[in-house]
C-alpha cells in the first residue's frame, strides 16, 4: 500500500478487461484507492466508491462492486462481465435499427486486490466500471417490475432481445442514467433447470414475467416487433430489486439452488398461433422478421 499526500490509501491491483470481440481477457497492473464503506447496496452486492489512477484524469472515479455472498466463487465476477459485454452487442444491434434513441451499456472490469484475501481464501475481487453521473434510474427488474415512467425505450430493447436472439434469451433488469445503461440481468431459454447468467437468470419463469407486464409501444411497433398483448395488473410491492433465483427442494428432500422456479420450464406449450402458452401469459415465439426502418 502507499499512502498519498492526501492521506488517501493506494493499492495495487491487477485489472482484468473483457475484449468480446475475440473472448480474450487481458490483465494489467494498475494502482487504486478505495472508500471504505459502502454508498450504496443492491439485492446482491455493496457499491463502493473507487479511482482508477490508470485512467486518465477527469475518468478516475469508478465504482466497485462486491458480492454480499462471502463465499461467492471469483468466476462469477468475469462472469457478469461477459454478461454486461453480451448486452452490449446486443444494444449495437438495437442502434442498427435506427431507433429514435440510441443505448448503450458501459464497459465494466474485474479487480482483484492480490495483497487481500476474500472470506472464502480466494483473492479480494471486485466487479468495476465507471461512475455514472446523473439521475440514475431503474426501468425494471429480473421479475416483471416496470418503473412508473415506463419509459419506451429500455422496455422496447428488452423485447427487441428475445426477438433477436430466437427466443433464447431476454435482457431485462435495466437501469443507468438516461440510456446509459449498467448491471442488467439476461433471462436464458436453453431448456428446463439450465441458467446461462448466474443467480438472477429466472428461465423462462423470468421472461414470462416480464411479458406479463410488459405493453407494447410505438419503438416496438416500429421494429416490428410481435405484439404481446395487454399489461397484466400484478402488484409487486417493493420488490423492484433484482430478485435471487430462489432454492427448491428436489425430489431426495435437499435444495438446489439451480433449480427452477417452478416447473414452468418444462410445462409451457406452443400453439399453431405463435405463442408460448403459459398459465398468466402469452409469450410470442420467435424468431420473427421485420422490415428494416427505411
Amino acid at each position: 500500500m502507499i499512502v498519498a499526500p492526501c492521506g488517501e490509501i493506494q493499492e495495487r491491483a491487477l485489472k482484468h478487461e473483457y475484449n468480446a470481440a475475440n473472448g480474450m481477457w487481458a490483465t494489467k497492473e494498475i494502482t487504486i484507492s478505495m472508500g471504505t464503506r459502502p454508498f450504496q447496496e443492491g439485492t446482491m452486492r455493496t457499491v463502493y466508491a473507487m479511482k482508477d489512477f490508470s485512467l486518465p484524469h477527469g475518468h478516475q472515479d469508478c465504482v466497485a462492486k462486491i458480492s454480499k455472498n462471502p463465499m461467492e466463487d471469483r468466476k462469477t465476477y468475469f462472469a457478469e462481465v461477459e454478461m454486461q459485454m453480451q448486452c452490449k452487442q446486443l444494444a449495437m444491434e438495437f442502434n442498427k435499427r435506427s431507433p429514435p434513441k440510441k443505448i448503450d451499456f458501459i464497459v465494466p472490469c474485474v479487480v482483484e486486490i492480490p495483497r487481500r484475501r476474500a472470506p472464502n481464501g480466494g483473492p479480494f475481487m471486485l466487479g468495476v466500471e465507471p461512475a455514472l453521473r446523473g439521475r440514475y434510474q431503474k426501468h425494471s427488474n429480473n421479475y416483471g417490475f416496470v418503473s412508473p415512467e415506463d419509459r419506451n425505450t429500455p422496455a422496447a430493447f428488452s423485447h427487441f432481445t428475445y426477438c433477436l436472439s430466437g427466443g433464447r434469451l431476454l435482457v431485462c433488469d435495466i437501469q443507468g442514467v438516461d440510456d446509459l445503461y449498467t448491471d442488467p440481468q439476461i433471462h436464458s431459454n436453453e431448456g428446463p433447470g439450465i441458467f446461462k447468467y448466474g443467480k438472477g437468470d429466472m428461465g423462462v419463469e423470468g421472461i414470462r414475467q416480464f411479458f406479463a407486464t410488459h405493453k407494447c409501444n410505438p419503438i416496438c411497433e416500429f421494429l416490428g416487433l410481435a405484439p404481446t398483448g395487454r399489461r397484466k395488473a400484478t402488484h409487486f410491492g417493493d420488490k423492484v430489486g433484482t430478485v435471487h433465483r430462489p432454492r427448491v427442494m428436489s425430489l431426495d428432500g435437499g435444495y438446489c439452488s439451480d433449480s427452477p422456479v417452478s416447473s414452468v420450464g418444462s410445462s409451457v406449450s406452443s400453439n399453431s398461433s405463435g405463442w408460448i402458452v403459459g398459465p398468466d401469459s402469452l409469450i410470442p415465439l420467435a424468431p420473427f422478421v421485420w422490415p428494416m426502418p427505411q
